[in-house]
């Protein structure tokens, strides 16, 4: 049958070097799943799609600590969008 979920990530903020003057700011991401998964006879088929990031938030992705250049941030993807099949065989 159909399924649908959520999911919300918070991420407080975060020093970036030992010295404490380089900050993360804090950040909130929301996405969305949705599918459809039944039996055939002996296979159980899972076709789903998912929304990442949904409300398109500029935040950071990773801290490098202590990077020498002071490129401590890299920035994280937009929204972005995945469609899938799982397919699983059920042997007797």
């Amino acid at each position: 049958g159909w399924y649908a979920g959520t999911d919300v990530r918070y991420m407080g903020d975060i020093m970036a070097n030992d010295e404490n003057t380089a900050k993360v700011p804090s950040y909130t991401v929301v996405g969305l799943n949705t599918g459809y998964k039944f039996n055939y006879s002996q296979l159980t088929v899972d076709i789903f799609g998912r929304v990442d990031n949904l409300f398109d938030k500029e935040y950071i992705g990773s801290v490098i600590v202590n990077e020498s250049n002071g490129r401590y941030y890299e920035p994280a993807p937009g929204r972005n969008y995945g469609v899938g099949i799982n397919l699983a065989w059920q042997f007797e």
